[in-house]
């Protein structure tokens, strides 16, 4: 998932502050509610789940519409959802899921594996779905998503209304990680009814009004019924509504100095990171060989100063997985020999100027960022041209743009290290980069084949070690959201690896009851 560079710099900054955390003014007397008010911020949102990208449009994906497996809250794993359960082949290329029959969309009409299957081509075939490539490993679908097939040839059967199969050209032992992901939940085009555990009461430029699903199979467990979305980017401001009351959560946008209860100041490091990347160009001089004359050119002490969790290697440390090494090293004399020597393949001049254009959406940090490069690089002898942007859709200009070298933070959507390395798959739809290498191509598809865990790790351990020393990517920092919540009012909340809190996992804590005689505090 795309994560907004505004905030990850704002945290960044906040924290190269010194911020510190303290308890004061905790608490304020607890007002019964119906409903949960949230606050989130709106550089973008698409509601289209076969379309949407960013953490903050999950957020309310999540909530709005299901597939056959969701994310647990705590560990992110998957629990099921519309499947009640499945099993494999002993060869794992064929997987077949009973579908709960308690299922119905928001409309009433049951949800059935013709649903998933509907859901699945359409989303095969969408243009611009970012995630459409993670069903490749279905046989027949990249033929599909290629426009070279047909929707009947894809291996996926409705064999009758609650049992659906398909058959992949691959075992992947991973695969319900990655069907928790909103682009895979069953969608209603017909009526546009919802299968999740809210629907869309009411949607405007600046809130959403989500309401609880009663036709939901898991309605009963499903707390808040009212869930009310604003909308707004003014740090001051959102702080001012939360310590006010009119506000319970506030998902990243808020000044974090002036939230008068730190305790309700919630930190929690994402399985993701914050990098730069070059694009790769045809007929490019920014060859291979100078992207890594360039990596030893970086400094990599004063680029990463003040991370909270400065980030040497892509993926975020996972249970099971081993890093390769990172990238810390700086040797600017070998930098202008490596430079030389990638000059020379490419028919330069050793005083040939070679030139790089880097985009960056407006923001002084980040601008001060681009700055260190541009002096570094300089000593060896690359101009760099910073060309900022100040589109708010920064992010999802980078795949028509021209430059050469771009900022990204990218969420891992499942804690899995191939959710973060399929970015850079060639043929993947995530990969806006442009990378191809088919050893790394090699590696991943040896990954998804292998049943071993430790071998399947060694193997994305590999792939990424390539990645790495290519010089496409320069990794800066781990990003650490920063949510509001009033943990006075809001029971359910926990911290997690993916930053998504499902709403129907919450609920509201009973007011405080008062009697003549003072408060009790209830529970």
């Amino acid at each position: 998932m795309k994560h907004k560079i505004k905030f990850t710099l704002t945290l960044f900054i906040l924290l190269q502050a010194g911020f510190t955390l303290s308890a004061q003014n905790k608490n304020k007397t607890v007002q019964e509610q119906k409903e949960l008010s949230v606050i989130m911020g709106r550089e973008t949102l698409d509601l289209n789940p076969h379309t949407s990208s960013f953490k903050d449009e999950a957020q309310i994906l999540n909530s709005i519409y299901e597939g056959l497996f969701s994310y647990n809250p705590v560990t992110s794993e998957p629990d099921f959802a519309i499947a009640q359960s499945y099993k494999t082949s002993r060869d794992m290329l064929v997987w077949t899921f009973t579908l709960r029959q308690d299922a119905f969309f928001s409309d009433g009409k049951p949800i059935t594996s013709h649903n998933v299957k509907e859901s699945w081509l359409n989303l095969i075939q969408t243009k611009g779905a970012y995630y459409s490539s993670f069903l490749d490993i279905i046989r027949g679908a990249k033929a599909l998503r290629y426009q070279k097939g047909k929707p009947e040839d894809v291996a996926i059967y409705a064999k009758d209304d609650y049992t659906l199969s398909i058959e992949l050209t691959s075992p992947q032992s991973y695969l319900p990680k990655i069907l928790c992901h909103h682009a895979f939940s069953v969608i209603d085009f017909k009526d546009g009814a919802f299968s999740g555990p809210y629907i869309i009461q009411k949607h405007t430029q600046s809130n959403i009004v989500l309401a609880k699903n009663l036709k939901y199979y898991a309605a009963d467990s499903v707390k808040i019924p009212l869930i009310n979305i604003s909308f707004s980017e003014d740090l001051d401001n959102n702080a001012y509504l939360f310590n006010t009351g009119k506000a319970q959560i506030v998902f990243e946008n808020c000044n974090a100095k002036k939230v008068l209860d730190k305790e309700s100041l919630q930190f929690e490091p994402l399985f993701g990171t914050y990098f730069f990347f070059f694009k790769t160009h045809k007929d490019s001089k920014i060859s291979e060989g100078v992207k890594q004359a360039l990596l030893e050119a970086v400094p990599w002490e004063d680029l990463r100063e003040g991370s909270l969790f400065p980030a040497t290697t892509l993926i975020y440390p996972v249970y099971g997985y081993t890093s390769p090494q990172g990238l810390t090293y700086t040797d600017y004399d070998h930098a202008r020999f490596m430079l030389n020597e990638a000059k020379k393949s490419l028919g330069l001049k050793e005083d040939d100027i070679i030139e790089l254009t880097f985009s960056i959406p407006d923001g002084e940090s980040i601008f001060s960022a681009a700055r260190i490069l541009k002096d570094a690089w300089g000593q060896i002898g690359v101009r760099v041209n910073i060309q900022t942007e100040h589109d708010p859709n920064y992010l999802n200009r980078i795949e028509t743009s021209d430059a050469d070298l771009f900022i990204y933070t990218w969420i891992g959507d499942c804690p899995d290290p191939v959710a973060v390395l399929d970015w850079f798959r060639s043929d993947s739809t995530l990969n806006t980069s442009a990378y191809s290498n088919e050893e790394y191509d090699s590696l991943l598809k040896k990954a998804d084949c292998t049943k071993n865990k430790s071998d399947r790790m060694a193997l994305l351990n590999r792939a990424e070690d390539i990645l790495l020393s290519s010089g496409t990517i320069i990794p800066l920092t781990h990003p650490v959201d920063l949510n509001v919540v009033n943990m006075n009012e809001v029971a359910g909340w926990v911290p997690n690896t993916l930053g998504l809190h499902s709403f129907k996992g919450l609920s509201l804590k009973k007011p405080a009851s008062t009697f003549k005689y003072g408060i009790i505090a209830s529970n």
